[in-house]
């Protein structure tokens, strides 16, 4: 019976996993061929998370309910990472035009947990509680330049290290070469390796809970990698940190 009520669990999981994968909306039929799953499944499963607010149906389709914010909140909020990060992040985006993100590890991989968009920010997809490659991101790098090598391994073991663009750094030794040397500088760098056109300059967070965070300045190559653009991003970035952190201790 615990079993089944595991498999249970773990089904629902997938229902809402694959709403998101089917672009936030999805109908029973939709979702079942999607999951190959069966539709009386599908309907079962749905027609619970609907009754306790985790999706909501709309003209036949299902979509993620606006209760989800509510968990989200917590998860955001539980070691003040979150709250305190978030006025200087409004800050850097001011400051620099571009786009400021704030993101957390978790099971190996990162999580945007905040951005604020400056003036000329450009739209790409950091959207809060997306996942991302730690290896493939500035944030990420940062963030794995703070783990010793043991959990950087175990996190290549788990995720491996795909191509996102035919700039991602693939090989573990390029990787590692890479982390000693944001560990020498406190900066980390991406550049085109998560999105084609984008540059990221990031910088670790020391943080009084058990979740390693970063926080970044992201925006177009052109504007971000030049020595003028780069020396006055880690300006901010690393004014902003000292902020964070030290208001986290205080």
């Amino acid at each position: 019976m615990e079993d089944d009520r595991v498999r249970a669990t773990e089904t629902s999981i997938r229902m809402i996993e694959g709403i998101i994968d089917l672009g936030g909306e999805a109908g029973i039929t939709e979702l079942a061929t999607h999951l190959s799953v069966a539709k009386s499944t599908v309907y079962k499963h749905l027609s619970t998370l609907e009754s306790n607010g985790i999706v909501v149906k709309h003209d036949g389709r299902f979509r993620i309910g606006l209760r989800t914010l509510e968990f989200g909140g917590y998860a955001q909020r539980y070691d003040g990472v979150y709250d305190t990060a978030r006025p200087q992040m409004r800050m850097m985006a001011d400051e620099t035009g571009e786009l400021a993100n704030l993101m957390f590890e978790e099971n190996g991989r990162g999580v945007y947990i905040h951005t604020s968009r400056g003036e000329d920010a450009v739209d790409i997809d950091t959207q809060t509680g997306r996942r991302a490659y730690l290896h493939a991101t500035g944030l990420g790098k940062a963030i794995l330049a703070t783990l010793d090598d043991d959990r950087v391994e175990e996190i290549i073991g788990a995720t491996g290290l795909p191509a996102v663009t035919e700039h991602t750094i693939t090989e573990p030794a390029a990787l590692f070469d890479e982390l000693a040397e944001i560990r020498a500088s406190g900066v980390a760098y991406d550049r085109e390796e998560c999105v084609d056109g984008m540059a990221c300059i990031a910088r670790p967070l020391s943080t009084p809970g058990d979740r390693p965070a970063a926080i970044s300045i992201t925006g177009p190559v052109s504007r971000v990698t030049s020595d003028e653009a780069e020396q006055s991003i880690r300006t901010v970035l690393e004014q902003a940190g000292n902020v964070i952190e030290l208001n986290l201790t205080g």
